[in-house]
Formats: C-alpha cells, sequence, structure tokens
C-alpha cells in the first residue's frame, strides 16, 4: 500500500469514526444526552480542580460544558479533515474541501435532532460546531504553508 493510500485509508476510518460518535449523541433523548452531559460535567470538574484551574474558568466551562463539547468535537473532526486534504496535497482546494465537510456535517449533525426525542436544531450550534472545525483547518494549513508542504504552484 503506498503511503498516499494509507494515509487516506486512515484518515477516513478515523473521520467515519467521529461522524458517527457526533451523530450518535446527537439521536440521543433530550433526557439520555442531559444525563451524560451530567456525568460528563462532574468528570471535568474534578479535572479542573485538579488542575487548579482559575474558578473564572472553571466556572465557564462547567457552566457551558455542552457548547464547550460542540466546539471541541468539530475541532477534532476539523482537525481530521484539514489533516487529509492537506496529506493529499490539495492546496487551497483541499483547505475549501475540509471546511465544507465540516458545515456540511454541523448542518447534518443538527437535522438528526429534529428526529430525537425532546430535542431540536439551533442554528447557534452549527455556527459553534463550525467555528471550532474552521479553527483547527486554519492552524493545520497555517502549519503547512509554514512548514513549505507544497510546492510553489500548490499554495494559495
Amino acid at each position: 500500500m503506498t503511503k498516499k493510500k494509507l494515509h487516506l485509508t486512515f484518515s477516513l476510518l478515523l473521520i467515519i469514526a467521529t461522524v458517527a460518535f457526533i451523530w450518535i449523541n446527537s439521536a440521543l433523548s433530550g433526557a439520555d444526552s442531559s444525563a451524560i452531559s451530567g456525568r460528563f460535567r462532574e468528570l471535568l470538574g474534578r479535572v479542573l480542580t485538579f488542575l487548579r484551574c482559575p474558578g473564572g474558568i472553571e466556572a465557564f466551562l462547567l457552566e457551558h460544558v455542552r457548547k464547550v463539547a460542540h466546539f471541541v468535537e468539530y475541532a477534532v473532526i476539523g482537525l481530521e479533515l484539514a489533516i487529509l486534504w492537506a496529506g493529499l496535497g490539495k492546496g487551497f482546494q483541499g483547505f475549501w474541501n475540509a471546511w465544507s465537510s465540516v458545515l456540511a456535517i454541523a448542518v447534518f449533525d443538527e437535522t438528526i435532532q429534529l428526529f430525537a426525542t425532546a430535542r431540536g436544531p439551533q442554528i447557534t450550534d452549527v455556527l459553534l460546531d463550525t467555528s471550532g472545525g474552521t479553527v483547527t483547518i486554519l492552524f493545520v494549513y497555517f502549519v503547512a504553508i509554514l512548514a513549505g508542504v507544497w510546492r510553489k504552484g500548490d499554495r494559495f
């Protein structure tokens, strides 16, 4: 198997697993989702206390744990998509492909919630999700440009 095929295969499997995790959680009922968030909030509180996180930051993270989770989940999928496309050497088209994929995944994620009990879609979640993905996509492409990963003809 060539390096490019190995990169493509591994990246796609990782992306599929991450998207499945996100979408399965979106399909949960409101009660089940809240229960999971509550358990995660407790765990996060213990970790932040152990790390001696400043009180204001700890309070913000614990109060907005669901929104932080949205941002982080999509930062991960954005990272995976950016690495996929950057590794394939697609230049700006790869950036666009990664970003539009994050947006499409976020829109579909919120659409799934139309069919979950006691849940509903929120445009703010689509914006938050897309922002999380955008941050890591920009980071990967910025690093790739600085590192000179692409030949001159492939750059923006």
